[in-house]
């Protein structure tokens, strides 16, 4: 890559970019929108991301298993968490393998945002019910693990 006024050079493009991975890792498709961003032509983009894994600098495994544990440890349910792996560019195969490493109960995970959101507050009615039941589905977690919640409640 020839340096000009206005392009960046190789060396601080990588230095660019590992100065991000320094703070935390990115997926591979965050850190190509990184590069877009400066207007980096593909095949640099490319040259460079592979610098980046055949060192070890970026990793989507290790960003992957980063993400899912954070979203798990905040209360969000498997479908939230498949839908943000999808956004970020990882293959959903990648993302069984961690959900599947990590052997996440999804009951007790339910059950921890449940009461961290409701406490000891009981139902008040029917509708209270359902308003509780979309506050879980909107984090993500399936009708079946929101049953067997509202079963042992």
């Amino acid at each position: 890559m020839q340096p000009s006024n206005t392009a960046l050079s190789e060396a601080e493009l990588k230095s660019y970019l590992l100065g991000l991975l320094a703070r935390r890792d990115y997926s591979e498709r965050e850190l190509a929108q990184k590069l877009r961003q400066k207007q980096v032509a593909p095949e640099v983009s490319e040259t460079l991301l592979l610098w980046l894994k055949g060192r070890g600098y970026q990793s989507n495994s290790r960003y992957a298993r980063q993400l899912i544990q954070a979203k798990v440890h905040k209360g969000y349910g498997w479908f939230y968490i498949n839908q943000l792996c999808a956004e970020q560019g990882l293959e959903k195969s990648l993302v069984q393998a961690v959900l599947d490493e990590l052997n996440v109960d999804w009951l007790s995970v339910a059950l921890e945002a449940y009461q961290k959101k409701y406490a000891d507050k009981p139902i008040a009615d029917y509708q209270d019910k359902l308003k509780r039941m979309r506050y879980l589905q909107s984090r993500g977690f399936d009708g079946q693990v929101i049953q067997q919640l509202f079963k042992q409640l």
